[in-house]
């Protein structure tokens, strides 16, 4: 296997360097490697700020293909039972029949398992989407007032 080419991460801005190893250019070990050649840790952030920087971008990209993959694993039998021919209701069947006991015993309200998908998406589909910073796209007409 080739060497990595050699890089100057004293050049360079944080996103080119996270780029660069997370294109193969240079690898992360030769960045620490950089940093602890100025000394501590400290020392490298104080210095070299960028390197830090791009340390955590790297972190962040990582992190997003671990979730990336763990979302592909949860939805691959259920894509593949939807490539088959069942429909989304068969497929989340269980689940709906749970929340369809729990809204019937707590609330006394029984509904149909297109109402709960519905109900489900407006209450916690919203909340999730202000909890990462984004918010819903045109007019939506579920809103609570007193």
């Amino acid at each position: 296997m080739a060497k990595p080419a050699k890089f100057n991460f004293e050049l360079h801005d944080a996103q080119t360097i996270a780029d660069a190893i997370l294109n193969g250019v240079t690898s992360l070990q030769n960045l620490r490697a950089f940093r602890y050649r100025v000394g501590t840790p400290k020392q490298a952030d104080a210095r070299y700020p960028e390197t830090r920087a791009a340390m955590q971008i790297i972190s962040a990209e990582r992190k997003k293909t671990r979730d990336r993959k763990a979302f592909k694993t949860i939805l691959k039998p259920l894509s593949n039972q939807y490539a088959a021919g069942s429909t989304l209701v068969e497929i989340l069947k269980p689940v709906l029949e749970g929340y369809r006991q729990m809204y019937m015993e707590k609330l006394g309200l029984a509904l149909t398992h297109e109402q709960i998908i519905m109900l489900l998406i407006a209450t916690d589909g919203v909340e999730q989407l202000e909890k990462y910073g984004y918010s819903v796209i045109g007019e939506f007409p579920a809103t609570t007032t007193a």
